[in-house]
């Protein structure tokens, strides 16, 4: 009797905060990997490299009453191998029968919703996405809707609010005579040093500091979704105005994405489009590329292949004017994912890249490791 009374008091208590939290959920993963980069320059030397990856996700809703309810999601991760944390999604919304409504940090539509159906690997370290070099990435002031399904087709649309940009001060370098020492400020904008012989004049350039400071909405992006059984197809088009690019050119970039996945059976293949048009803010930088592949599973395994073809860029993300010798990027990647339980799994994955600039060493690299989810 007395055993019983106090298993059933533990059991309150314990069960006490269950309630209270039942509309919080924790997910994530622990990822470790690594990484042979073949790239012998500069400083990704051969050898093996650690590629650590740690999500944490917390999801939290409530239920409003009459068919509405409220969601936030927190997802912290970190990537890079050293440790560091950063944020990731970190998003209020609220959903309906009128649809979703979410504001917050979050991807836009093209890299959320479009590009994502290019991934076919069960690597972390090693990717093969498209538009490597004009995404929007993650903004901290995204507001979009999407609304509920008709018949399986969806509709979207998102304004982002990038932070302002700074351009970078006009720097010019003048040779005196004198042995002056010391900084003198000859107007608000402009500061000159003297040491030596050598005076450095630095004009600020007030303008180059309000960058996307008289836009609304910096970008915006509207997508179209068709969802009906084994098959998905989406469509993403997305503006960035020009004044949140700081380009002296003046002209929006523009990014159109279209994505397909179709499965049967087993088999799962994708495949995925996307131009871009003045990336940057420049018209020079016009670029475009293509993925392809497929996930198949086999029992405890899961295989991934998958190619992509896409403009080259130089080192400072600018396209590379063709020339010759001149080719585009062209990246391939084969995967296979062992699951050891519904959680742990075992993930080997080999990518190939062909750099197009003439001249450029190819790179391959490969990656084995340890991948659990919660």
């Amino acid at each position: 009797m007395k055993k019983t009374l106090v298993a059933a008091a533990v059991a309150a208590v314990v069960a006490a905060p269950a309630v209270s939290f039942a509309d919080v959920s924790i997910s994530g993963n622990v990822i470790q990997e690594f990484v042979s980069d073949g790239d012998d320059t500069g400083t990704k030397a051969d050898g093996l490299e650690s590629a650590a990856a740690v999500d944490l996700v917390f999801q939290v809703s409530e239920d409003l009453g009459n068919g509405m309810s409220a969601f936030a999601k927190i997802h912290q991760m970190s990537d890079n191998g050293a440790g560091d944390q950063g944020p990731a999604d970190q998003i209020v919304g609220l959903k309906g029968d009128f649809g979703t409504l979410v504001m917050g940090r979050m991807e836009d539509f093209s890299e959320s919703k479009v590009s994502a159906l290019a991934s076919t690997d069960s690597s972390d370290a090693l990717s093969i996405e498209t538009n490597r070099g004009f995404k929007t990435g993650r903004t901290e002031g995204g507001l979009a809707y999407v609304s509920p399904s008709f018949n399986g087709l969806t509709f979207g649309v998102a304004g982002y609010a990038l932070p302002n940009g700074q351009g970078s001060a006009t720097v010019t370098t003048i040779t005196t005579t004198t042995g002056l020492s010391g900084a003198y400020s000859a107007t608000a904008q402009t500061q000159m040093s003297v040491s030596g012989s050598t005076a450095t004049l630095t004009n600020q350039n007030p303008t180059a500091n309000v960058a996307g400071a008289t836009g609304n909405f910096d970008a915006t992006d509207i997508m179209i979704e068709y969802a009906n059984g084994p098959l998905t197809v989406r469509v993403a088009r997305e503006n960035i105005d020009a004044n949140a690019l700081n380009s002296s050119e003046n002209v929006d970039q523009t990014t159109t994405t279209m994505g397909a996945s179709y499965k049967f059976g087993d088999i799962t293949v994708n495949a995925v489009h996307y131009d871009v048009e003045n990336g940057k803010g420049k018209a020079a930088n016009d670029a475009d590329g293509y993925f392809i592949g497929a996930k198949m599973a086999m029992g405890a395994n899961t295989f991934g292949i998958g190619y992509m073809e896409e403009t080259d860029l130089n080192t400072s993300g600018d396209v590379v004017a063709n020339g010759s010798g001149q080719e585009d990027d062209k990246n391939w990647m084969f995967s296979v994912d062992h699951a050891l339980s519904k959680r742990t799994s075992i993930t080997a994955a080999y990518e190939s890249n062909d750099d197009g600039t003439a001249g450029t060493a190819d790179n391959d690299r490969w990656a084995v490791g340890v991948k659990h989810v919660f």
